[in-house]
């Protein structure tokens, strides 16, 4: 299938609407000044903490008096994410009784994080029961405040980290699966179109704004595989101007349909209004602003999540449980104007019963869309050899969108599943495991549910692995970054994998050392083992060899997922002199970040990173492990159920570059030779001690 999906990157500057901030009466915090800065910071990846499902209907009408507090980065009328949070609490305190009951008080417009970090604090020194930090980016600040007051509850999204491997036990997380209506949407939009352009008007490419773009496109595509979709970034939540400028330049394209989200929308919305283009709204009921516009909306509905968070709080449980909102549980409302016609509606309908009943998993369609291009070519290279049905279980670090370690194995075992079909490859998988006895459990539930092949996807899960081998000798495990396959412990049905990740490390260190200009290359690793460490090592010797006098300052950040550290280091490196940045994990996301904004071209590892910014991603290590797979299902189903170690290598084709066609002929040429010589053995790659 060819992907039709445009990346517009209109990323022209980061600004936000100046607004006057303040609090409503009740308020304890003083009013912070209008923001200067827009800061996106998502925290550490969240540990492995199950989503509670609860029911989207509140139940509020019998509690004790209760004060709760919010910290917002927009306004209470924003038509989105904010006002969302705050019509909710409205409706609860309502229904408990009114003010005498429930208090509420907010400080709203707080995009600058300190400021937003001295509000929280304020409200739970004056007392407040629950302190909600309604943004990503206030979750550094709520870890620190949050230890201060064990028996004050705070709550913080999107997000699913509610603190136990912080040892933290009062603080609630939630997040939307934005994706769903999304998708939604997405139908709708592709039956409506003439054009067959459809315009998205994005902020910044993080949290739920990229889980409801990337699944509108899923949908739209779904819908109607001849759509093209124009997505725009802004690189602001709150610029109105800037989201107008991007709905002109689609709507020049030919889009004839229109969707986006975040505050900055009221912009774009103001300019469908006026050339008559149809709109669909995401977050808060937007329709008021223009109700022959907004056609359709996907309606944040948090009463269900926040009373079962007083409730607990009320019960004595401060934390502890994190939340989803999903079409499933009611906490997505979909909304459509009456006047679409009937047969769109009703694809738009079906789509959402076919999600809450499970014959859509939107993340597979996401994942599918991202890789089907790809995958095409990839079919004319692959042997896919004849296979019995196979159930695969993968538990995973982290999530099945990290664009890095996690999603390129599910994005491969994606690739499987759509060349065999689901009735031969079944997957299931559990994600942000980072909490060893939770991802213990799972691997653990896997087994007892009769999966085939169960793969834990990451080097810390080992001791786990080794002890629940043995209570089921057909049942084949599988994990990696190792090459311990547990023969001394007598175990024979133990797979263990790894990426030779120095080769492509090697690669990538050949074609910095002939793009640096200014002689300094800047490294962002997370901590320096497994495939992280063989990167590191195997990028200082490709640039040393090609460029002795090339200076390469590497950091590691400590920490896998924590973005900010990661944008935190790479904006250090270029204030050391850089001009080529690389780096490794999931936490590489807030470190490309910073490299589109400067302009700093980046090189990946493990995922295709190049959608987050595709002017800056030059070169790309792909981690494929289709064939790794494949060799374990053969084996198993030959009843061999482990004893092999399986490598991602140049010459095995697991692990593959992708060059930017904007790179000069040269570099890439110089870059295509290091591979050459890996492959052939001419190439000896030797660490320096670091």
């Amino acid at each position: 299938m060819k992907k039709a999906l445009i990346l517009l990157s209109i990323i022209l500057m980061l600004a936000l609407v100046a607004c006057g901030g303040g609090t409503n009466e009740n308020s304890a915090a003083t009013a912070a000044p209008a923001a200067t800065e827009e800061t996106v910071a998502p925290t550490e990846a969240p540990a492995g903490e199950a989503v509670e499902d609860v029911s989207a209907q509140a139940d509020v009408g019998d509690i004790d008096t209760i004060r709760i507090a919010a910290v917002m980065p927009s306004t209470i009328t924003d038509l989105a994410w904010s006002q969302a949070l705050y019509d909710a609490l409205l409706r609860l305190q309502a229904e408990a009784g009114g003010p005498e009951v429930m208090e509420i008080a907010y400080t709203e417009n707080m995009f600058n994080v300190t400021d937003a970090a001295a509000a929280i604090r304020d409200y739970a020194a004056d007392g407040y029961d629950l302190v909600i930090a309604h943004g990503t980016q206030y979750g550094t600040s709520l870890f620190e405040v949050a230890p201060d007051f064990p028996e004050t509850s705070f709550a913080w999204g999107t997000a699913i980290d509610t603190g136990k491997e912080a040892g933290l036990d009062n603080i609630f997380a939630y997040e939307a699966r934005a994706e769903e209506g999304g998708y939604v949407n997405g139908v709708l939009a592709g039956n409506l179109t003439e054009s067959n352009v459809i315009g998205v008007v994005g902020p910044v490419e993080a949290g739920d704004a990229k889980l409801y773009i990337d699944g509108f496109v899923a949908g739209a595509k779904a819908a109607n595989p001849e759509v093209q979709v124009n997505v725009s970034y802004t690189g602001s939540f709150g610029d109105t101007a800037l989201a107008a400028e991007a709905a002109n330049t689609h709507i020049a394209a030919g889009a004839d349909v229109l969707t986006g989200s975040a505050q900055q929308v009221v912009g774009a919305i103001g300019v469908a209004q006026e050339q008559g283009i149809p709109w669909m709204g995401t977050q808060s009921d937007q329709s008021p602003l223009a109700p022959d516009t907004v056609i359709a909306s996907q309606i944040y509905n948090w009463d269900g999540v926040l009373s079962d968070i007083i409730n607990k709080h009320l019960a004595g449980e401060y934390g502890g449980t994190a939340y989803a909102l999903t079409l499933k549980n009611g906490g997505l409302v979909m909304a459509f104007d009456e006047s679409l016609p009937a047969d769109a509606v009703a694809a738009a309908q079906e789509a959402s019963d076919q999600i809450v009943a499970g014959s859509i998993d939107v993340a597979a369609a996401i994942a599918g869309e991202a890789m089907a291009e790809e995958g095409t070519s990839q079919d004319m290279e692959m042997t896919y050899p004849e296979i019995e049905p196979v159930r695969i279980a993968l538990v995973m670090p982290s999530t099945i969108t990290d664009l890095a370690w996690s999603q390129s194995m599910y994005d491969s075992l994606l690739v499987l599943q759509a060349h065999y079909g689901e009735d031969v490859i079944e997957i299931s998988y559990t994600e942000n495991m980072f909490n060893v006895t939770d991802a213990a459990a799972a691997i653990r539930d896997y087994a007892d549910s009769g999966f085939n092949l169960i793969i834990a996807h990451g080097a810390q899960y080992g001791t786990s692995l080794f002890e629940i081998a043995p209570d089921f000798p057909e049942t084949s495990f599988a994990w990696g970054t190792s090459t311990n396959v547990g023969a001394d412990e007598g175990l024979t049905n133990v797979f263990a994998y790894e990426p030779r990740a120095e080769q492509g490390g090697y690669v990538l260190g050949v074609l910095a050392a002939n793009l640096t200009e200014s002689g300094i290359i800047g490294l962002v690793g997370p901590v320096d083992a497994g495939d992280a460490k063989l990167h590191v090592d195997g990028f200082l010797a490709g640039v040393r060899d090609t460029n002795p006098d090339v200076q390469v300052n590497v950091s590691f950040t400590g920490s896998f997922g924590d973005t900010a550290l990661a944008a935190e280091a790479a904006n250090t490196q270029i204030a050391a002199g850089a001009d080529v940045l690389t780096g490794s994990a999931q936490q590489v996301a807030g470190a490309i970040g910073v490299a589109k904004d400067q302009g700093i071209p980046w090189m990946g590892i493990q995922a295709d990173q190049s959608p987050l910014a595709p002017d800056v991603v030059v070169a790309t290590v792909l981690y494929d492990w289709r064939a790794t797979l494949l060799t374990m299902i053969t084996s198993l189903q030959a009843g061999e159920y482990g004893g092999q170690v399986l490598q991602l290598t140049l010459a095995n084709g697991g692990q593959r570059l992708i060059y930017a066609d904007t790179l000069p002929a040269g570099a890439v040429a110089a870059a295509q030779a290091a591979e050459q010589g890996i492959i052939d053995g001419t190439i000896e790659i030797v660490a320096e001690p670091r």
